[in-house]
């Protein structure tokens, strides 16, 4: 489920600043693999708690977050809620194991851009971030 809009945009000039909330280590790994496969995406922060995803949103300069709503402390519901308010022009990915109408609704309604099921739909993350560009 989408809520970006597709109006065509001018190129960028610099690679896309990306912060990754997730929990865990290996899956981390992956994504950081998956999208610095793309010269203009950059991985610029990397979070494992809700805190540690405010902090870095209120003191770092980001284009997208992709967020896992289980995390290791407060969960990426309070996270979506953070960027809505104070950050509404950076793209939120949702990417989760926890694929439910029930996420997804409340995640849609927090102001995610984009809900994706990390067991099916994880190399999604690099084609909406490329559609920034």
């Amino acid at each position: 489920m989408d809520r970006s809009s597709s109006s065509p945009e001018a190129p960028r000039q610099r690679p896309l600043r990306v912060l990754l909330i997730e929990d865990s280590p290996l899956i981390r790994r992956h994504l950081v693999a998956l999208l610095e496969d793309n010269a203009d995406i950059n991985v610029t922060g990397e979070v494992d708690t809700e805190a540690a995803a405010i902090a870095a949103l209120d003191s770092t300069v980001f284009d997208a977050a992709v967020v896992d709503l289980q995390l290791r402390e407060g969960s990426g519901f309070g996270v979506l809620q953070h960027l809505h308010a104070r950050h509404p022009d950076l793209l939120a990915i949702v990417l989760t194991n926890s694929n439910t109408p029930a996420m997804r609704a409340r995640s849609m309604a927090l102001g995610a851009h984009h809900f994706l099921d990390k067991s099916s739909e994880f190399d999604r993350v690099a084609e909406l971030l490329d559609t920034l560009r």
